[in-house]
């Protein structure tokens, strides 16, 4: 018995060690699948908790009205800016244009401003039909240069023509209440620049020094801008006074002083009221005198463009018929109206077509309206400080951020009253950062 039980005995140490082989492949296999895991896991480090963003400053329910009404009045400038501006490209141009038309001679700038009309003209063509050409550019520079030879031939054409047009527009027309186009283009870019400066005080884009800004907390920030622009307020609104006191007074020949109620032998400063009431009077005449030449320029401009000499067509009787249908009675005396009419019986042959004089006054018609456009400048400085004091009401009611960085920033991402996400996001980072 006891020699039968020792086989069975000796294949025991042979299954022990296959069953710890398999252990150990086991385990190995584990480790092996457990560190590809390890390395992921040091590679991809669980995300940080993000810090939790400040509350957003409430906007109060009063500022609404105030903020639609600023981007109304912004929209409306930035259009206006650009009727401006091409208004004052267009004149210039066109008078630049007129005026080389009227002048002779291949030396002079009516030769040089026909070739150079004819170079672009030729030049534009030929690159509009040999875009795929493969030799597209050469055709259109040699365009180019055919069309500036070209021009060379044509120096004296059209001279009495333009010389006509030109002469009626510098001497009979509504030009002449500006002083020439000259002076209106003097006008057109003030206005271009006043606007372009009420645009940038709606934006945050104004001149400010904001050393001091940068050390105080956003909450601290809006009181001290808003002291800041109030102030910038009151500077622009009584700098606009003095202009308009100034064109009043030099210009307009509004009195400066006024006889003092209780002594009539003394002089006391005439009134704001005063001075108000005498512009509205010369304003209302002048503008009257301007609808009148108005009036004359639209029967001209129809006889110009057809060849008639501007100064040829106006008769006695056309101009006597055109006084007493003028309504000229409730702002002038009917007497110092009719000394303007001309006799009938052959003697005046035609009529410059032009308001020359004013019916009763001393005063020249030439730069009539120029008192009247100076009076821009006073009115943008009072728009300026319009623009101050609305901004101030938007920062109290949180309409828009005081951040001392707005003034840098692309207006692409963070507008000065853009509500979009977006800015509030840029500017939410632009205030960490600074605070």
């Amino acid at each position: 018995m006891a020699d039968e039980k020792k086989p069975e005995d000796a294949d025991e140490p042979a299954v022990k060690d296959e069953t710890s082989e398999a252990k150990a492949e086991e385990k190995s296999e584990a480790k092996a699948e457990e560190k590809p895991e390890a390395k992921a896991e040091a590679k991809d480090p669980p995300p940080k908790a993000e810090p939790r963003p400040e509350p957003k400053p409430e906007k109060a329910a009063w500022g609404e009205p105030i903020a639609r009404l600023d981007r109304a009045w912004t929209k409306l400038e930035a259009r206006l800016c650009a009727v401006v501006l091409v208004a004052e490209i267009l004149t210039l141009v066109f008078w630049i244009a007129i005026r080389a038309l009227s002048s002779t001679g291949q030396g002079g700038p009516g030769g040089l401003f026909r070739s150079l009309f004819c170079a672009l003209v030729l030049g534009l063509v030929a690159h509009r039909f040999t875009k795929k050409h493969a030799y597209g550019q050469v055709i259109a520079t040699g365009a180019v240069v055919a069309g500036f030879f070209a021009g060379r031939l044509w120096t004296d054409a059209g001279t009495e023509y333009f010389s006509n047009l030109f002469a009626w527009l510098q001497n009979s027309s509504i030009l002449v209440f500006f002083g020439g186009v000259s002076d209106l283009a003097k006008r057109f870019t003030l206005w271009l620049a006043l606007l372009g400066a009420s645009l940038a005080t709606a934006q945050g884009k104004h001149i400010n020094v904001d050393v001091v800004m940068r050390f105080l907390s956003p909450k601290a920030r809006v009181p001290v801008a808003v002291i800041g622009w109030l102030a910038a307020a009151l500077v622009a609104i009584s700098a606009s006074w003095g202009f308009f006191d100034y064109v009043a007074v030099e210009e307009m020949r509004a009195p400066a002083t006024v006889e003092c109620p209780g002594d009539a032998t003394k002089r006391c400063p005439a009134s704001m009221g005063s001075k108000v009431d005498a512009v509205s009077s010369t304003i209302g005449r002048d503008l009257f005198l301007s609808g009148r030449q108005i009036s004359l320029d639209l029967r001209s401009l129809p006889r110009v463009l057809g060849g008639t000499k501007y100064n040829q067509w106006l008769t006695p009787k056309e101009w006597n018929e055109w006084l007493k249908g003028g309504g000229w009675s409730p702002r002038f005396d009917p007497e110092e109206v009719k000394a303007f009419e001309l006799p009938e019986d052959g003697s005046v042959e035609f009529r410059n077509p032009a308001v020359t004089a004013i019916p009763g006054g001393t005063e020249q018609v030439a730069k009539l309206l120029v008192p009247v456009v100076n009076l821009v400048f006073a009115f943008g400085l009072f728009v300026i400080g319009l623009r101050f004091i609305v901004r101030s009401l938007l920062a109290i009611s949180g309409h828009i951020k005081v951040d001392p960085n707005a003034a840098h920033g692309d207006d692409e991402l963070a507008h000065a009253h853009d509500s979009s996400a977006l800015a509030d996001a840029v500017d939410h980072a632009a205030e960490e950062s600074h605070s």
